[in-house]
């Protein structure tokens, strides 16, 4: 169920996904798709709408509100009418840029640079803090790195504008990044391999302990007990036993 009016709601998600992204660290790829769970992520900072799911996007359409986009299974699409995101070639270029990663990341961008994931740019900001948001909907403590973005720009590294304050390139090699100084021993655990656990073994026998074994019971090489097919086995070998003792 809706929590707010339909129209209203509708305004305020098309305000988010299509009139200014940006502002939410969002941008569309070239073929007008966005992760829906990127989208779902910026929705969850704002306290007010938190409760909406993929379910409240379907309602939307259901009851003909209709969206700049549409949901298809994990992505969203702006409507053919929308026209796509445009992004052009920075004008001006901030000396610096900033981006958010996990540290598990960290010893790789060191060795190769900066390179998107699943979708075809990175975004970057031009505030510390910006970029640190952004990363956080993913990673609870990133590390935020420096981006010599005027000095990568005059050696051919292609920055467009995807709105006030966030930038997309389609990678950083490393020479134009400034790493943070760690401890140590901090970079020691991050440039470790992690090793899956090996699955537990059975716990031995302490010392001194007793397993019982069928043979204890009676029951010759684990032959049934009483019932069918055994009857009366181990309560025959048991006064054996007693006949033995007693001779």
């Amino acid at each position: 169920m809706l929590k707010h009016q339909p129209g209203t709601l509708a305004k305020t998600l098309a305000y988010v996904g299509w009139h200014s992204p940006a502002e939410y660290g969002l941008f569309w790829d070239p073929d007008s798709t966005m992760p829906w769970k990127e989208f779902y992520w910026a929705l969850q900072e704002d306290s007010s709408l938190r409760f909406v799911r993929e379910a409240t996007i379907r309602e939307l359409a259901l009851l003909g509100v209709e969206l700049p986009f549409v949901l298809e299974g994990g992505l969203l699409r702006l409507r053919p009418e929308t026209g796509p995101a445009v992004y052009p070639v920075a004008a001006e270029i901030p000396k610096r840029l900033y981006f958010g990663m996990k540290p598990k990341h960290l010893a790789s961008a060191r060795e190769h640079g900066l390179r998107p994931g699943r979708r075809p740019f990175l975004p970057l900001c031009d505030e510390k803090e910006f970029a640190l948001r952004i990363a956080r909907r993913t990673e609870p403590a990133p590390i935020v790195v420096d981006i010599m973005a005027e000095e990568g720009a005059r050696n051919g590294l292609s920055i467009l504008t995807a709105g006030p304050h966030l930038y997309l390139v389609e990678s950083v090699p490393a020479r134009f990044i400034v790493f943070p100084m760690i401890r140590q021993e901090l970079a020691e655990k991050l440039n470790k391999p992690v090793r899956k656990p090996k699955p537990a073994l059975p716990s031995p026998a302490t010392p001194g302990s007793f397993v019982v074994q069928p043979h204890h019971l009676g029951i010759p090489g684990g032959a049934k007990g009483p019932g069918k097919g055994g009857k009366g086995g181990w309560k025959k070998s048991s006064r054996k036993e007693r006949h033995k003792r007693d001779a």
